[in-house]
């Protein structure tokens, strides 16, 4: 993974607008996911993921989307998720997933906010650990029962990894 981040963020009015730029993975899912985690801690309750330029994205990124989206849910202050500009194979996959169930997915045009800047990478090893990756499945495995048989194998060897490491 490079220094640079693929992700760009802005945070402005209880709104956080996210822009990916090429492959969102695993490798580079960590950052993004502590910056949800804080921008929900700061009282944010809508969210707008820009997929216009992300070339790809794995099950860990789109596990921790789906956590972001049913902790919106569940809130009592409520809050939405919007995942923007999907097409092709990101379109495909979320909706295969069910995904589109829990958040709202649109080709609406939204201009990117000019305060947009990188999103900090701490360190070339700031790739997910086994209990994140662990965790995005098991969000994903949860949701619906398709996805149960889809990604079960997977939650159960990840499982096993994260106890080995305990």
């Amino acid at each position: 993974m490079n220094k640079e981040s693929i992700y760009r963020v802005c945070a402005t009015n209880n709104e956080v607008y996210v822009q990916i730029r090429e492959k969102a993975s695993y490798l580079n899912c960590s950052p993004l996911r502590s910056f949800l985690h804080e921008m929900v801690q700061e009282g944010n309750r809508l969210f707008v993921i820009d997929f216009q330029n992300c070339s790809s994205m794995d099950s860990t990124f789109l596990g921790i989307l789906v956590g972001l989206a049913l902790q919106l849910r569940k809130s009592q202050e409520g809050g939405n998720l919007t995942l923007l500009n999907l097409i092709g194979r990101n379109l495909e996959t979320v909706k295969n997933l069910g995904i589109h169930k829990i958040a709202t997915v649109s080709s609406d045009f939204v201009s990117s906010p000019n305060e947009l800047e990188e999103l900090k990478v701490k360190s070339k090893s700031d790739k997910a650990s086994p209990e994140l990756i662990y965790k995005a499945h098991k969000t994903l495995l949860d949701l619906n029962e398709k996805n149960s048989k889809i990604f079960k194998d997977v939650v159960n060897y990840l499982e096993q990894k994260v106890e080995d490491s305990a």
